[in-house]
């Protein structure tokens, strides 16, 4: 901690550290460069399964209304993540997709486009030729 006394010159020691404070912080930053540090392990991407899809792909995922009608939602994927772990529903080792969603069949255009935030399964998309 700076302190506030003075040279016997009239000079001010404001920036200046007592000795022993001056000892201190060496030691701590001489202590921090010779503690080994782990190091975050990353898995290399040639070991994880390929996704099925990529940024940029157009994706359709088909669902049932209430009333049993068939809809096709259409997008496309805005990104990609790896699971090696399971979360949530979300199975172990799977990829998710986040998709900005540009149109239905349910004649719910005034929804659309959107992107809703949450991640989709593989499982419930299917390629699409056009969005």
């Amino acid at each position: 901690m700076p302190t506030s006394a003075r040279f016997p010159d009239g000079r001010s020691q404001v920036f200046t550290f007592r000795r022993r404070e001056l000892f201190q912080q060496a030691v701590s930053a001489a202590l921090l460069c010779l503690v080994p540090r782990t190091q975050p392990v990353a898995t290399p991407l040639s070991v994880l399964p390929r996704p099925e899809f990529a940024i940029g792909d157009l994706v359709a995922q088909d669902w049932i209304g209430e009333f049993g009608e068939k809809f096709v939602d259409f997008g496309e994927v805005l990104g990609v993540r790896y699971l090696p772990e399971g979360y949530s529903s979300y199975p172990s080792d799977s990829w998710l997709y986040y998709v900005f969603w540009t149109h239905t069949t349910s004649g719910l255009d005034d929804l659309y486009p959107c992107y809703d935030g949450e991640p989709t399964m593989a499982s419930t998309l299917r390629a699409a030729s056009h969005v």
